[in-house]
């Protein structure tokens, strides 16, 4: 009978443990979650940024892009979702964005900017759906003048 080198036999078990992991990981979810990935220049062999964002929304949700422009202080920021307005004592950053397109929005340009970069090379990826057990929202509770997704 043939001993297997004890080595050998972590090798082995090894390379099922992570084929298993690696199968499991491959499987299918029903998530819904939404994700972006930012690859700097300092980070990539040929030296461009890669920016990406994954929305698991549903299929073929159709996008816009867009570029806001820079506004000087006094501009008023306000949400259709509640009482929520601010205005801005500082001058805001030009930014790149993507937002859904008017179509899937009652056909309105300005719907909220789901991603996007600054001209100062800061990304955001804005609309992270979340939701709150009763512990979160008894320590944070919403409020009539705060801000939706």
């Amino acid at each position: 009978m043939r001993k297997t080198h004890p080595v050998n036999a972590l090798k082995k078990l090894g390379i099922g443990l992570a084929f298993g992991a690696a199968t499991i990981m491959s499987m299918p979810t029903s998530a819904l979650a939404c994700t972006q990935v930012y690859m700097g220049n300092k980070l990539t062999a040929d030296g461009n940024t890669y920016y990406g964002r994954a929305e698991d929304y549903r299929k073929r949700y159709l996008k816009h892009f867009g570029i806001e422009p820079s506004f000087g202080p006094g501009h008023t920021y306000s949400s259709d979702e509640s009482a929520f307005v601010y205005t801005s004592t500082k001058t805001s950053y030009r930014y790149t964005y993507v937002r859904d397109h008017p179509s899937q929005w009652d056909e309105r340009w300005d719907a909220y900017s789901e991603a996007g970069i600054n001209e100062k090379g800061v990304s955001c990826s804005a609309t992270l759906t979340t939701y709150m057990n009763a512990a979160a929202k008894a320590a944070d509770p919403l409020t009539d003048t705060g801000i939706g997704e």
